[in-house]
């Protein structure tokens, strides 16, 4: 007797409904994914447990007419769809004909609908029609789910908790909301209201909304359109340092997760470790974009994907990213020039003319205030004042940022060692040396070579400070790279690493003001090389909310 089996149909449904439906968040997607697609400009959602108990969603959307209800469950019934060749221009969210049939397989589901002219009612258990009724309901619909995975105990296991499940729901609405501007959406826990973003003019107005206080100050806001191509957005400046839960991307207004775009996004700001906030809005023709790569729809494919992430990184760094756009809020209508010194001289003017202003005052009031246009805290940090508030240094991920950047383009040169500094390498250390000493070279380092795994280090680049402790603690650093070992730019974090200033190490004014001016010539001045904060901003305000101000 053979071994396969046809599996029965409850079996099958089941297994489908698993694909589409793994958690209450999933069932909350394509319930309001079909109110979008009904017009609601209003939907309500209600939700226990964090889902597990009861989703329920109600819009004032075209609502299913009495004939379609119990087509509408079944698998594949779909009024979005009509041939194959449609997929190739879909403009709605749904259009597989899966999403009602899967969350009737594994819950208890109840839909009240009305087209406008008659209403009606369905109770289905398990993917089982248990009754058909009329229904008063004037217009829209409200889909009620409860016992979710009642049938699939193992599917229920796999569940987080009820807080853990509401905050994944928070966050699908928000994404929404940042997409469909003109809809009021609302959401109530366990009887409590805990969302409700009324309905914007613009995605301006709807940002202010979901980015309420600094965040929103701190956005910037990117259009562009060209061949058929149009990518609409708000990012955080890369002085932004806050936590933050807006990490937006959407294709035709579908919010997808595109692996590719989120990495070339953090590469562009330099693989900062605090991810900036963005909202990514990407619209290209309908047959350029594969939706039907998964039953979810979390994920599309774009023909001309190379050509939109250049598009995107391009416009990053020209409108987001560049410095000037970052000190614009500080510049002034005339030439920075800072108070006189102590000694009675004019101290050196800024290369970047734009970060600060300070009024000028006289020798005395100086003396009597200690007035100072930067100063350094605990020999770590320096400040400095701004038009809007001040600005803080971490002066070693600071210099780090200037050294990297300066052996990078090559503009670093080296500086001969008045005391040559002797190591005696270890074999690895040694084997890693041999790897790499012709990038090393090129990035500054000149050495001798001796017998026995001894090298003598008698150049180090321009601007850098070491000693015998650093060398040896670079050379680990290498060691340590492993397949990584033989890139340039890797190499090159771990030198500026360790040859940059140091916490606890006191800088003078013009040491500081070097530093400030150099940190904000660089390409990305706002993260160390390896993505730690270097600067960070604090406006009138925040400092004002600080102290009770506001």
């Amino acid at each position: 007797m053979g071994k396969i089996e046809i599996l029965a149909p409850d079996i099958r449904g089941k297994i489908a409904a698993g694909e589409v439906i793994t958690r209450p968040v999933s069932v909350i997607k394509e319930l309001v994914e079909n109110a979008l697609d009904a017009g609601a400009t209003r939907i309500d959602i209600s939700i226990k447990e964090g889902g597990k108990r009861k989703c329920s969603v109600n819009d004032n959307g075209s609502g299913i007419a009495p004939d379609d209800l119990t087509r509408a469950i079944e698998r594949y019934g779909t009024s979005k769809i009509h041939e194959v060749d449609d997929i190739e221009r879909i403009a709605t969210y749904g259009f597989r004909g899966e999403a009602l049939a899967s969350i009737a397989q594994v819950s208890r589901l109840e839909i009240e609908t009305s087209d406008g002219s008659s209403g009606s009612r369905i109770t289905v258990h398990g993917g089982v029609i248990k009754e058909t009724l009329a229904s008063c309901r004037s217009q829209g619909t409200r889909v009620t789910v409860t016992d979710l995975f009642y049938n699939l105990p193992v599917r229920a296991k796999f569940l987080k908790s009820p807080q853990r499940e509401k905050q994944l729901i928070i966050d699908l609405v928000r994404e929404y909301a940042a997409i469909c501007t003109h809809t009021h959406f609302t959401v109530t826990s366990d009887g409590r209201d805990v969302l409700a973003i009324p309905a914007s003019r613009d995605l301006a107005e709807r940002m202010r909304l979901l980015a309420p206080g600094p965040l929103y100050e701190m956005l910037v806001p990117l259009m562009v359109n060209i061949g058929g191509i149009q990518i609409v957005g708000w990012f955080t400046r890369p002085d932004f340092q806050e936590r933050h839960r807006i990490t937006f991307l959407s294709v035709n207004d579908r919010p997808v997760k595109y692996p590719r775009f989120y990495r070339m996004i953090m590469h562009a700001y330099h693989d900062p470790k605090s991810p900036p906030a963005f909202v990514l809005h990407i619209h290209v023709p309908p047959e350029q974009v594969d939706v039907n790569i998964h039953p979810t729809k979390h994920e599309v494919k774009l023909r001309d994907e190379q050509y939109v992430v250049d598009l995107l990184s391009q416009s990053l760094k020209k409108y987001v990213l560049s410095g000037s756009f970052a000190l614009a809020e500080r510049r002034s209508d005339r030439p920075y020039h800072a108070s006189e010194q102590r000694s009675g001289s004019q101290s050196p003017q800024f290369v970047q003319d734009t970060i600060m202003e300070v009024p000028k005052v006289n020798t005395a009031q100086r003396a009597e205030h200690d007035v100072r246009e930067f100063w350094q805290a605990h020999d770590m940090f320096v400040f400095a004042q701004t038009r809007s508030g001040l600005i803080i240094l971490d002066q070693h991920a600071a210099h780090e940022r200037i050294i990297y950047e300066s052996i990078m383009k090559g503009k670093c040169g080296s500086q001969r060692l008045l005391f040559p500094i002797t190591l005696d390498l270890t074999p690895e250390e040694y084997h890693t040396y041999r790897k790499t000493k012709a990038i090393l070279r090129d990035l500054g380092i000149d050495f001798k070579e001796f017998s026995s795994r001894t090298v003598v280090i008698d150049s180090v680049p321009i601007d850098t400070q070491v000693n015998r402790d650093d060398l040896v603690r670079l050379f680990r650093d290498i060691d340590g790279l492993g397949n990584l070992v033989k890139e340039k730019g890797e190499i090159a974090k771990v030198v500026a690493c360790h040859t940059a200033i140091k916490a606890g190490q006191r800088l003078s004014e013009i040491e500081m003001q070097n530093l400030i001016d150099r940190l904000f010539a660089c390409e990305h001045p706002y993260t160390c090389p390896h993505g730690r904060p270097a600067v960070i901003r604090m406006s009138m305000d925040e400092l004002a909310a600080k102290f009770g101000r506001t």
